[in-house]
């Protein structure tokens, strides 16, 4: 509930127990003191008659001491000057301890200690009520259905002969009837229907207290939510309770007084609505002497009516009337009980949606987390290359057109996949990948389009294609050169738009998909050769996108293994923190046939490996092995020894250096690390010696 500027409440506790809360409205100046004619009576002996003023100002609230004898203290500390009350703030006067707040939920009681450490409290705990009825349920809601338990209860008294439930006309004298003017009926509707808007359970029941106090005639009450505080395990007393307000009112210039001890600890036992005459005064609540008092009013009656979820009690809802009030009748508590349902309903369903809402936020940052974890969370790379690729993506993405990824196996081309399906309208619909190079033309086609029931042996019922499945959102189908001619031709069928059966069947099945096609393969070379269809070649090509390989990317490889690493250490909880320079520098110089794949099971084999806070290259374990398709002088190979001192060699790797750099003297100083003063004195060597 946001803060309301135009009120605020001083939630008023005396030692450890909470007495009043008190609602000040703009304007107001509040004295703070023991004369019992202050705002906010004090009585302890340690008090000033005048001991500190509370005061507005605009929208703000202020606290100032009145020259008092033992100080005010404001967050602990001794105050001598006006200070701006911010909500939770504590003022201290004497005993009497005030929280300043701007709305109910923001109070947080302190823990409960024992009562013998608890002053007596400023509540109507110690007043005797007389209770003059009780009723469990409202005659005014006697459409609801019947509680099972309640048939039970009738089942096992025989004796009792049923009866009819009596309605309110049938119950209540005339003078008990809700008074004129407040049709009770449309009232609960109208209340239904807001409370059916409400997104806080705080504004619920602010908006049932306001619709009852109107509907009543009365000007007092207030909502309370029981909560049980657990006693050691070996203790013989009953479970406490801790009361929350969750909405009060008063007249101006009133404290609302909670509700009495008595009356929770009844209502608790039997769960039933109180209607009681009450005539304690307003001094003595306050704890202060009748004869002190200039303003004495007796509370003439008070009733509460619990509010009950599946069974449980929640709370209450308490209203009590003063001298000047008219008294409450069992009408009033019929409609205390009915708002009471209504609310119950109403907080039940708000409660319920928080619970889903919490549910599916933890699905959600969990999902994320397996996104993370399976490398689908994140895209890293800071190379042209994957910057160019990822404005690719960006611009084609919300288009509905066919999509051709074309790179080395294990450069990520699913990842690139998901990310064009995540920014695209498809968003929401499946993402469904499938390898064509894993399965057979027979089952490749099984699970591309589906199958009937009896379609072949084995197909012991009706299965869908992945094009089914997909329908809504993109099918990314990987390894797509390895398909048959038979399934390319019926493939090329539907992403023409028309429609396909499933393997031994008839009828005819169209499909809403975005296909993504990705391939490692030459599809050029294999138009040629005849093994893929030239017009499928230009049915996929409309957009194409290429990976570079890993060993193009240097800048990303240490990043990229930094991910990994943290992803394994984040799974198992130890391994190293990182990657020694001389391993940085080995992954640089290796060729990663693999691509990313590769990389990834290497930092896991280093993740295992590792002895050391830092993995070292023996941790990779890095291999040789030639690929085909990769050009052997990209792959380092191990050197047979020649003999050369130690000069020779360092100006053979200054000749290599200038040769990577392409002559750039500035940038070959960088990487050895030396003036470009000392690199000229060395390639003038280098020149003299014929190198």
């Amino acid at each position: 509930m946001q803060p309301n500027t135009r009120s605020a409440y001083l939630i008023i506790r005396q030692g450890n127990r909470w007495a009043d809360v008190f609602r000040l409205e703009n304007g107001q100046s509040l004295i703070v003191g023991r004369a019992s004619s202050n705002e906010i009576p004090v009585s302890d002996e340690r008090a000033s008659r005048r001991h500190a003023e509370v005061f507005c100002q605009g929208d703000d609230w202020f606290v100032r001491d009145l020259g008092s004898r033992n100080g005010t203290l404001l967050n602990g500390v001794k105050i001598d000057t006006a200070c701006l009350l911010v909500p939770g703030a504590q003022i201290v006067v004497a005993s009497c301890w005030m929280t300043f707040v701007r709305s109910l939920e923001d109070y947080i009681p302190p823990p409960n200690t024992s009562d013998e450490a608890s002053p007596q409290s400023h509540t109507q705990t110690d007043i005797p009520p007389a209770i003059t009825h009780r009723k469990d349920r409202t005659s005014l809601l006697e459409s609801r259905e019947i509680d099972p338990s309640e048939v039970e209860g009738l089942a096992e008294k025989p004796s009792v002969e049923p009866q009819s439930a009596p309605t309110l006309r049938d119950t209540l004298t005339d003078s008990d009837r809700p008074r004129p003017g407040s049709p009770v009926a449309m009232d609960l509707l109208q209340l239904a229907f807001d409370l059916a808007q409400q997104t806080n359970v705080n504004d619920a029941c602010e908006l049932a207290l306001k619709q009852l106090l109107q509907t009543v005639a009365c000007q007092a009450g207030g909502v309370l939510r029981l909560e049980d505080t657990k006693r050691a395990p070996s203790s013989v007393q009953p479970t406490e309770v801790n009361v929350v307000v969750m909405a009060a009112h008063e007249r101006a210039g009133r404290a609302y007084h909670p509700v009495s001890e008595t009356i929770i600890a009844a209502v608790r036992r039997d769960p039933a609505g109180i209607l009681a005459r009450n005539v304690a005064r307003d001094a003595e609540l306050l704890g202060s002497k009748p004869s002190d008092a200039s303003h004495v009013l007796t509370t003439t009656s008070m009733m509460v009516a619990p509010i009950r979820i599946e069974g449980t009690l929640y709370g209450l809802i308490h209203l009590y009337a003063r001298a000047a009030d008219p008294e409450l009748t069992p009408a009033d508590l019929e409609v205390a009980l009915a708002i009471a349902e209504v609310l119950a309903v109403s907080l039940k369903n708000l409660m319920r949606q928080q619970t889903l809402e919490n549910k599916l936020q933890s699905t959600a940052d969990r999902l994320k987390q397996l996104e993370q974890q399976l490398g689908h969370g994140e895209w890293i790379g800071g190379a042209e290359g994957m910057r160019q690729l990822r404005e690719q993506v960006q611009r084609v993405a919300p288009t509905h057109a066919t999509i051709l990824i074309r790179g080395e196996s294990g450069t990520g081309k699913e990842l690139v996949a998901r990310a064009i399906h995540d920014r695209s309208g498809r968003s929401s619909g499946p993402f469904i990948a499938i390898n064509c190079a894993a399965l057979t033309p027979t089952l490749l086609e099984s699970e591309l389009f589906g199958h009937e029931k009896g379609a072949f042996t084995g197909a012991t019922e009706r299965k869908l294609g992945k094009f089914e499945l997909a329908n809504g959102g993109t099918l990314m189908l990987d390894e797509l050169g390895e398909m048959s001619m038979e399934i390319q031709a019926k493939f090329l069928r539907v992403l023409e738009g028309q429609v396909f059966e499933r393997v031994g069947g008839s009828k005819p099945i169209r499909v809403d998909v975005r296909v993504i096609a990705a391939t490692n393969r030459d599809l050029e070379q294999a138009v040629k050769d005849g093994e893929f269809r030239s017009d499928l070649y230009f049915r996929l090509r409309v957009i194409e996108l290429r990976i570079p390989p890993l060993r193009n990317r240097l800048e990303d490889i240490v990043p990229l293994a930094e991910f990994f690493l943290k992803q394994n250490r984040a799974r198992s909880g130890h391994g190293p923190i990182g990657f020694s320079p001389i391993a940085q520098q080995a992954m640089r110089d290796y060729h990663w046939p693999g691509n990313v794949r590769e990389l990834k099971n290497c930092v896991e084999r280093a993740h295992v490996l590792a002895l050391g806070p830092l993995a070292e290259p023996e941790d990779l374990a890095l291999s040789h092995l030639q690929v085909p398709g990769i050009h052997a002088e990209t792959i380092p190979t191990v050197a047979v020894y020649q003999e050369k001192t130690l000069e020779q060699i360092e100006l053979d790797h200054i000749e290599a250096t200038m040769r990577h750099t392409g002559g750039q003297k500035n940038r070959a100083a960088s990487i050895l690390g030396i003036e470009r003063s000392t690199l000229d004195r060395k390639l003038k060597r280098l020149g003299d010696t014929g190198n």
